[in-house]
């Protein structure tokens, strides 16, 4: 089924606020049957034991989804950091998720439960944005298209549950992008801000804005003072604090690159040309069919999502067409065998609106992408909450 016609289930008329409405309510109808999935998976789910530390302590029901790095946000949400050279330590992850889990922990008692509550909640207001974004940009099927493709692609399940910070993320960049565009550069830098102390990788949401406001004046050209622009700068305040946090805290204000040791992360050529990936595919074998699928995949996806990336640039300009490339393209560099990219191309919204598009307009194809995709984010819901390594 089409979005667009799911939309006009839930009985959308051809109004933006009325339409902004059911974005949402599509998304939570989504997330609705994901946390179904992920409560008869946990019926099967084995005795984790302490898989996740800290470890999970409520409903069995929702156990499924705090699984791997679930258990390093809720620490730094219930004790803040800590940094042990060669250990792998919670300083090599970014502040503005587990914070925004310490605060809802304050009302709900539960670092996991308030970790569930941040996820859904930004997934909503990020669905509620990028409707938005999408709807002055192109035809409101094609805008359905979009953001119904991002909504059930596989790996999407992090949109709906997972105590990880990529709902987050995307409720951020989309949030600072749509605050440029209604002519606030200064809020936008701040979102940027909160963003860019999020990932990592946030860092190039920085100078997409700036491409982005240079575009906007030259679109414009209203005269207004360039210092006016240059709030969108302030998005480098996020990565700049959490360097001078752990400089002042651990004497290293690169700290959560330091660490990456810990985790067998690589650098340098070996990593640019993904010599890993090539060496891990001799041992594909031994992984069972969804996970040699899912290892395969995260290449696939990349190559596919920076193949889309020209369009990005022909449809939404050199802003958005910078963001989208390097969205893909810097993630992509610095992972030694592609794995996670699955989640990391979540962000690169701009993509999955051109390639919305492009389904809107060969409903054909669409009848096989939205079934397959839907079909993929079930598994792999069912999947990460067994325990799965998937992204």
């Amino acid at each position: 089924m089409r979005t667009d016609h799911i939309a006009a289930a839930l009985g959308a008329g051809e109004g933006t606020a009325g339409d902004g409405r059911r974005a949402v309510l599509l998304f939570l109808a989504i997330a609705a049957a994901l946390f179904g999935v992920q409560a008869v998976s946990s019926i099967w789910l084995p005795d984790r034991g302490d898989h996740v530390i800290p470890p999970f302590l409520g409903w069995r029901w929702i156990q499924g989804w705090a699984q791997w790095d679930s258990g390093w946000y809720a620490a730094i949400a219930r004790g803040g950091y800590g940094y042990i050279k060669g250990k792998q330590s919670t300083i090599a992850f970014f502040p503005a998720y587990p914070l925004a889990m310490r605060a809802v922990t304050a009302v709900v008692g539960n670092a996991y439960a308030a970790g569930f509550a941040v996820t859904v909640a930004s997934g909503a207001v990020a669905s509620r944005l990028l409707f938005g974004w999408l709807r002055e940009r192109m035809s409101r099927p094609a805008a359905w298209s979009a953001l119904g493709l991002l909504l059930v692609y596989p790996y999407a399940f992090f949109l709906y549950g997972a105590v990880y910070p990529t709902a987050f993320f995307l409720m951020t960049v989309v949030g600072a992008f749509v605050l440029l565009e209604r002519g606030h550069p200064w809020l936008a830098g701040l979102a940027g801000a909160v963003a860019t102390a999020a990932r990592p990788t946030a860092i190039v949401l920085v100078v997409a804005l700036a491409v982005r406001a240079y575009e906007r004046r030259r679109e414009l050209d209203d005269g207004r003072p360039v210092w006016r622009d240059a709030g969108v700068l302030l998005s480098a305040l996020g990565i700049a604090a959490f360097c001078f946090y752990q400089w002042r805290k651990f004497d290293d204000p690169i700290a959560f690159v330091t660490i990456q040791e810990a985790w067998d992360q690589e650098s340098g050529l070996r990593t640019w040309l993904k010599f890993r990936f090539f060496e891990d595919l001799g041992t594909l074998g031994d992984r069972n069919i969804l996970g040699s699928i899912s290892y395969l995949a995260h290449p696939v996806l990349t190559f596919a999502a920076l193949a889309l990336v020209p369009r990005v640039y022909r449809r939404f300009g050199y802003g958005y067409g910078t963001y989208a490339l390097l969205a893909v393209l810097v993630p992509a560099l610095s992972t030694k065998n592609f794995f996670g990219m699955g989640r990391y191309l979540i962000a690169a919204f701009p993509v999955f609106a051109v390639a919305g598009e492009l389904l809107a307009e060969r409903p054909k194809l669409a009848r096989v992408v939205y079934p397959v995709f839907a079909a993929g984010l079930v598994a792999l819901t069912a999947a990460y909450s067994q325990a799965v390594y998937l992204s």
